[in-house]
């Protein structure tokens, strides 16, 4: 029993110091008692904890148990505090601007003794740190207590945990409230900007120790809260905390620079300081109070909407919700503010129906007596320009603190002194929005440079120390301690941060346990010290920019950024150029996520509502053709950028597909040949006219194929290096590749020959290969058992195969050999590089993975024979085996010995047979960007400008769906029937291109509606529009239209 009460003994304050760094932040401000009546602060159970601790620190304070040694920060503690002193005695006697009443003088020298119990922490933490490990314990508590400030934070955000405000004087009591969806997250704190500024602290330590540790787990964990952390800070929609956390992470970054260089900072800070800013702007409502004039809503609207809205269920009838959004949204205070801005008010937002309480200004009347009236509400012009808070700050608090420190320029007006209009006025709170003019204000000068002062001579002393700091974990706190200093110091620029109770409880705490730790290795320090300096070795990196320029990242690069220029080509093209039908079906799948913003992966559905497709009713629309990946892949980036059309962004996600391609046949023919036959063959399937139009088409095709590409790909990274990670990957590109379109199986089917080249008949090998392949068929069987549930939307596929019987007849031969790939893809002349390409000897135990790669292409051919024949786009999945062969023959004929003959025949052949591959290639591919028809885009204006977004639509164009689709409306591409019968399936529109029969009959029974109709004539439809190149009528009365 002894040894543990002498235990106890040395190791109580370290114990109670550890209780309140857990304690305080995630205790809620739920209060126990009045101090003052009808004043905002109260006590807390916090306050009774450190009243504790403190005693137990005085008391082992004179048993010489703790030592205070660290004059500079100690004398600048109690020098503030005899000039706070000082300003109360001098305000309350002498300026009289603090009435000599109980109450007033209560109030001030409760400030002043709050005061002291801020720096109390310090001290307390300072004294408990007797060994680096008992740092390494407070620091885990810190994180330990962050994580769950973090936690209860999205509690509040998403499922309604209780909040407890310290906003007003009836929510100080300790109400319970609940936050609605655009209110800001206080989590356990009192208030907002409470919350973000421990944020602030928080996030800068997090930083520093994630680039201090190099263990993975610690680093991942610290990872962890960091992000977490950082969009706690987003929710908060604190402005001026977020700039603070940029400052601290810029400080950090370049306090660790000393140890980690020039370039590693530069790049750090660039990376983290853009996807902070980026997340910022993207989402939540800061980024609506940093830039009203951005159409972020719009940007982001959609993925915006899924992580701000709470998930879980409104608590009913038990407390008052905390918002900031009027009830009824017409309020003019949206004019000077963000959502975010707004007043809290005791009600739910959808109780409150009325408008807002008119504004009642007192005025005198004849007979001497005071009349409240009514007066409209109205703004200054500072807060209509910049925003309600930033004008508060402005016009009100700032000058008041102003003011107060004219009275007295040393001393100031005393604590609590600038809310109030008149001497004689009793302000329930207190708060000037600027802790630097509340300093100035109440303190004076002379408390301001203490003050302050204390808190630069804290960060200086811990600079200093870097120098001489060895250890790691010494070295991050130290960092970190200096960046939450400059980051809290940013934040007082606009909030009363230093007064807030939490906030200051943990910035003393937290210079206790960092100069205390110092303090303990001051000697090893001094023996350590040496100048600061930034390292930079300029000879090593221009060695390093010349061997970038000689390795193969630049010229690749060239080759990409080239690919995207080319397959950008026309990029705002309506989609009305060569196969539009089916460009068109997979663009209205695209839509209509945009339009629902709704990824819907197992119900996807395109505009045509006919039975064309699959001889089945389609009323809602389903497309089950292949699984929506591309679909979504482009949706996404649409709701992000709403001011690109759907056309645009998905001709760029196939870009960029055909771009990466390129560089997975590159790295393919690199690992198995060499980096000049990768070169070539990137630059061929770069550069193929055929590959420019379909390589930027509204199509699956290409990223079929770029994700086959990228399974070949790192099956061959495992066969050289045996990683398993290599051999996940090349699984899960091959299972998307199938789910695009089953077609990929052909062009994975060299992934066995690959195989067996590479490991023989080791059976362990090939288990994981049938494992790996088994599960990347599994996703496509479980879709097309889905797909096959509900008979519409399912295309007739069997003629795909041999429909017309044409397999290997003549004209079999002729349209794939002879017209597609001899003249279409290859222009004729790069039959030649083929050729040599067929030809030549690879060296190699992957010898023969080009022909079997182009014979398992050609077996796709003669398997779906008659579509192959039909739709020259399916002739895209040939193009990477072709380039593989093309590049092996430019290979050949530019690699041949320097003889003579060999330089006047083989290498200009090979130059004159590439560029004329692509000049013939290029003529006869060109017409296919045209828009033949620019008379169905015309219309499909007109349809959208007339019509409701809900009509449906009856545009007849031979079974086409490019017409309909131009129209932006579902529909029927074909008139299934009579018009009476479509009219019945729910046909509201009619629209046609054509002078034929029927248009012609439902004209002659339309009535032009810009001609008033007499009532006795009777027609049964209205021409709504019509020009010499289109013809819109409505089919159904009025009432019926959506």
């Amino acid at each position: 029993m002894t040894r543990f009460l002498n235990w106890l003994d040395n190791n109580i304050l370290t114990l109670l110091a550890g209780f309140l760094l857990l304690f305080i932040p995630l205790y809620p401000k739920i209060p126990l008692f009045d101090v003052l009546y009808g004043y905002n602060v109260r006590v807390r159970a916090e306050d009774l904890a450190i009243a504790l601790t403190m005693a137990v620190f005085c008391l082992q304070l004179l048993r010489w148990r703790v030592r205070i040694n660290l004059d500079p920060v100690t004398i600048g503690i109690f020098t503030y505090l005899f000039f706070g002193l000082a300003s109360v005695v001098v305000s309350v006697f002498i300026l009289q601007t603090i009435p000599l009443q109980y109450l007033h003088v209560a109030k001030t020298v409760l400030h002043w003794l709050r005061r002291i119990e801020y720096f109390s922490l310090f001290f307390i933490l300072f004294g408990a740190i007797k060994s680096i490990r008992t740092t390494k314990a407070m620091l885990i508590l810190f994180f330990v207590t962050m994580v769950g400030v973090i936690l209860y934070g999205y509690g509040q955000k998403y499922f309604y945990f209780p909040a407890f405000s310290t906003m007003n004087r009836e929510f100080s009591k300790g109400w319970v409230l609940y936050l609605t969806e655009h209110a800001r997250v206080l989590s356990t704190f009192g208030g907002h900007y409470d919350l973000a500024g421990y944020l602030v602290i928080g996030l800068s330590l997090a930083w520093s120790f994630f680039f201090g540790l190099k263990n993975k787990l610690p680093k991942l964990v610290v990872g962890l809260i960091l992000a977490g952390g950082f969009w706690l800070l987003i929710l908060t929609a604190s402005r001026i905390s977020f700039i603070a956390y940029l400052i601290g992470l810029s400080v950090v970054i370049f306090l660790w620079m000393f140890r980690r260089g020039l370039e590693w900072g530069l790049s750090r800070w660039v990376v983290a300081t853009f996807l902070s800013i980026l997340v910022m702007l993207s989402f939540g409502d800061l980024s609506d109070r940093f830039l009203r004039i951005i159409r972020l809503d719009e940007r982001v609207g959609g993925l915006r909407n899924v992580l701000m809205r709470p998930a879980g269920t409104p608590p009913q009838n038990r407390a008052l919700f905390l918002d900031n959004t009027n009830s009824t949204g017409t309020s003019d205070v949206g004019a000077v503010t963000s959502r975010s801005d707004k007043p809290p008010t005791p009600a739910r937002p959808g109780d409150v129906t009325g408008n807002e309480e008119p504004l009642l200004v007192p005025q005198a009347q004849p007979d001497g007596s005071i009349k409240y009236v009514e007066k409209t509400r109205s703004y200054s012009s500072c807060a209509v320009k910049y925003d309600l808070s930033t004008c508060i700050r402005l016009e009100v608090t700032w000058p008041r603190a102003i003011e107060a420190w004219k009275t007295d320029p040393f001393l100031g007006t005393g604590y609590a002194t600038l809310s109030k209009s008149r001497v004689q006025d009793f302000t329930e709170a207190e708060s000037t929005d600027g802790d630097y003019f509340r300093a100035l204000g109440e303190t004076g000068t002379l408390g301001f440079i203490a003050f302050y002062g204390t808190i630069i001579v804290m960060a200086t002393l811990a600079f200093r120390a870097l120098s001489g700091i060895k250890d790691p974990f010494l070295y991050s706190l130290t960092a970190g301690f200096i960046a939450l200093s400059v980051g809290l110091l940013a934040n007082a620029a606009l909030i009363d941060i230093f007064e807030s109770s939490k906030v200051a409880y943990i910035f003393w705490a937290m210079s206790g346990i960092t100069l205390g730790s110092l303090y303990l290795s001051r000697d090893q320090i001094a023996r350590n010290r040496e100048p600061l300096r930034v390292s930079f070795d300029y000879r090593k990196r221009f060695a390093d920019l010349k061997a970038f320029f000689l390795s193969d990242k630049p010229w690749l690069a060239a080759i990409l950024i080239a690919s995207l220029w080319l397959h950008t080509y026309k990029l705002n093209s309506p989609i009305a150029d060569w196969h539009s039908w089916r460009q068109a079906d997979t663009s209205a799948v695209t839509r209509n996520f945009v339009k629902e913003q709704n990824i819907n992966w197992l119900y996807p559905t395109f505009d045509d509502l006919s039975a064309v497709a699959s001889g089945e009713e389609n009323p809602m629309g389903y497309r089950f053709v292949e699984f929506p990946l591309y679909n979504a892949v482009s949706a996404y980036p649409k709701l992000i950028l709403p001011e690109l059309s759907v056309e645009v962004v998905e001709r760029l996600v196939t870009a960029f597909a055909s771009a990466l391609t390129a560089l997975f046949l590159f790295l393919i023919c690199r690992k198995l040949f060499n980096r000049r036959i990768g070169y070539f063959a990137a630059l061929t399937y770069t550069l193929l006219p055929y590959n420019i139009f379909y390589g930027r088409a509204i199509l699956p095709d290409p990223m079929m194929v770029m994700l086959s590409l990228g399974a070949i790909y790192f099956a061959v990274k495992y066969i050289f290096a045996e990683r398993l990670t290599s051999l996940a990957l090349a699984g899960l590109m091959a299972a998307l590749a199938l789910l695009v379109k089953p077609f990929a199986i052909f062009l994975l089917a060299p992934i066995a020959y690959l195989w067996f080249a590479g490991f023989k008949f080791s059976w362990r090998k090939w288990l994981f290969l049938a494992i790996v392949m088994g599960l990347s068929l599994l996703p496509f069987l479980l879709w097309r058992l889905w797909v096959s549930r509900p008979p519409e939307g399912i295309p007739a596929s069997d003629w795909l195969f041999n429909g017309d019987g044409i397999r290997f007849k003549g004209a079999f031969w002729y349209w794939l050999f002879a017209d597609r790939i001899g003249r279409l893809i290859l222009g004729c002349w790069g039959l030649i590089l083929l050729g040599f390409g067929v030809i030549r000897k690879v060296e190699g135990k992957f010898k023969l993975f080009p022909i079997l790669f182009f014979i398992s292409s050609l077996l796709y051919l003669f398997v779906f024979a008659t579509g192959n024949v039909r739709h020259d786009y399916y002739q895209i999945l040939l193009i990477p085996s072709l380039a593989i062969l093309v590049g092996l023959g430019l290979d050949f004929l530019l690699s041949t010995s320097n003889s003579l003959t060999n330089n006047l025949i083989t290498k200009p052949l090979a130059i004159a047979s590439f560029v004329f591959m692509l000049g013939f290639g290029w003529y006869f591919v060109r017409d296919y960007f045209n828009i033949n028809h620019p008379e169905i885009v015309e219309a499909g204006k007109a349809v959208e400008k007339l019509t409701n977004d809900k009509a449906l639509i009856l545009a007849p164009y031979g079974g086409d769906t490019a017409f309909l689709y131009q129209t932006n409306r579902k529909g029927w591409p074909i008139v299934e029937g009579t018009i009476d019968d479509m009219i019945k399936k729910g046909a509201q529109y009619y629209v046609s291109v054509q002078e034929d029969d029927l248009t012609k009959h439902l004209i002659n029974d339309s009535w032009p509606v810009w001609i008033p109709r007499p009532e006795k004539i009777v027609k049964k439809y209205k021409l709504l529009d019509r020009t010499p190149t289109y013809t819109i009528i409505q089919l159904v009365p009025d009432h019926k239209l959506p």
